[in-house]
């Protein structure tokens, strides 16, 4: 891949049209309120202080392990393996849970819009798993041609609509107010809590050092990309929050996106950009959801590559397909587990939407916590191995990142039963099973340790 087609595959992760239809209006509503601008951009510089580090190592370590690689040079190999064990469950979760709302998104498609017939979601959802399950074993550029045609279609629906309310003047058409943007209200909501919601829109970006053995010149590419999807993210995200916020009005939108997050979203699509380009965005959801599926898919894979690359799982995981250059196996495996697991949901009679919340909380939590460790970790090998940067990019940068890092981390360790759903003995469950992961891995490594040293000595793709 080149830069364009690993930053279009990246950016997909991250879903933008969801963000812009389905989490803006929560934050607005839930979160920090007219401050949800700030918090989106807050959130990036944060990862941008993050990326610094992360991409030094990118040029460092010579094979794709990811995080996984980069914990286990700066921290060892037994926090190295429990972390790359949890990011594999953070990253199956988004694979595995979004299948039940691309299911009720394309239902509603389908029957609401296109006056189709009325069936259960796992229907639906079925077409999403098929199509994944095809392109994520196949080459990887194929995925993420189709990435870039389904990202390149949201932008152009988001920029329009950005644009439309822009050019207006907003609700009022007096001009934008760029009001959400002064400090004054940065506390209007709870600003800690739309922080938490802004870093979990940021997910992703370590795909870029997954895909290293499939990227043409990677220590050019990959900084490049890392850097790009952060900013592009957070100009979608800060724009279209400011956007949102003067289409309804400064003093109304808070109230009416509290009262219909998805309804005040929709009316404001049609008071700017008309029917046609509200079907264009319930259209680009349904893209955006399977571009999500189809990149957590390939992440998936990648993991389950590497771990058994590593002889952490079954060595037939890392075969390689002769022809497509693919992980077919991993991707094989990934494929039937996710659907072993929605089948499961579906005969348990777990509503779909209480599904997709708790697998969703499971991500956003695991992998703020892996970004943080490996916040942790970069700096560790870059003082021991890294002279030759500068102490910017060894110490000062490092720090800052792990400072809001642990803020995030702390944040949703105490909305934890909140961010799967508001069962606090579900979220007891949860955290238990997270880190019992990440404490199997430790042992894992500690046992390898004295039993197979070869294998211990291989950990984190070393």
């Amino acid at each position: 891949m080149g830069f364009l087609s690993l930053f279009f595959s990246v950016m997909a992760y991250n879903a933008p049209m969801v963000v812009v239809i389905g989490i803006i209006p929560i934050m607005v509503s839930t979160g920090a309120g007219l401050g949800t601008p700030v918090s989106f951009l807050t959130a990036g510089l944060i990862l941008a202080t993050f990326a610094v580090g992360f991409t030094r190592m990118s040029k460092i370590m010579p094979k794709p392990g990811g995080f996984y690689s980069m914990i286990t040079a700066g921290l060892g190999r037994e926090i190295g393996l429990g972390s790359g064990l949890v990011a594999l469950l953070g990253y199956f979760c988004v694979y595995a849970g979004t299948f039940p709302f691309g299911g009720l998104v394309l239902g509603e498609l389908v029957h609401v819009t296109l006056n189709g017939p009325d069936l259960p979601w796992y229907v639906w959802g079925t077409i999403f798993w098929v199509a994944s399950s095809i392109l994520g074993f196949m080459k990887v550029e194929l995925s993420a041609k189709v990435l870039t045609i389904f990202l390149f279609l949201e932008l152009v629906v988001i920029v329009a609509y950005d644009f439309m309310v822009f050019v207006s003047g907003g609700a009022n058409h007096a001009g934008v107010s760029i009001a959400p943007l002064a400090p004054a209200h940065w506390l209007d909501g709870s600003f800690p809590l739309g922080l938490l919601l802004a870093l979990g829109m940021y997910g992703g970006f370590e795909v870029t050092v997954l895909f290293r053995e499939e990227v043409r010149n990677p220590s050019r590419i990959i900084p490049r990309v890392t850097y790009a999807v952060i900013a592009t993210a957070m100009v979608i995200y800060g724009l279209s929050s400011l956007a949102f916020i003067n289409s309804i009005g400064v003093d109304q939108v808070v109230e009416a996106a509290t009262a219909d997050p998805t309804g005040s979203m929709t009316q404001s699509l049609q008071a700017f950009g008309g029917q046609v380009l509200s079907d264009a965005a319930n259209v680009m959801v349904n893209t955006s959801t399977f571009a999500v599926i189809l990149a957590a898919h390939n992440i998936t894979a990648r993991y389950f590559f590497n771990l058994s690359a590593d002889g952490i799982l079954p060595r037939k995981l890392s075969g390689v397909h002769a022809r497509h250059g693919s992980p077919h196996i991993a991707s094989v495996a990934t494929s039937i587990a996710g659907l072993v697991l929605n089948v499961i949901m579906i005969f348990t009679g777990v509503p779909a939407i209480d599904f997709y919340t708790a697998m969703l909380g499971i991500t956003s939590f695991v992998i703020l916590g892996v970004i943080f460790v490996a916040g942790v970790a970069v700096p560790m090998y870059m003082h021991r191995h890294g002279h030759e940067h500068s102490a910017w990019s060894r110490y000062f940068f490092p720090g800052v990142s792990i400072i809001g890092l642990g803020a995030g981390l702390i944040l949703a360790a105490v909305n934890f039963p909140l961010l799967v759903g508001g069962s606090t003995s579900l979220a007891t469950i949860l955290m238990v099973l997270i880190t019992g992961l990440f404490v199997l891995g430790i042992v894992l490594a500690m046992v390898y340790r004295r039993t197979r040293p070869e294998t211990y000595a291989r950990i984190g793709r070393q």
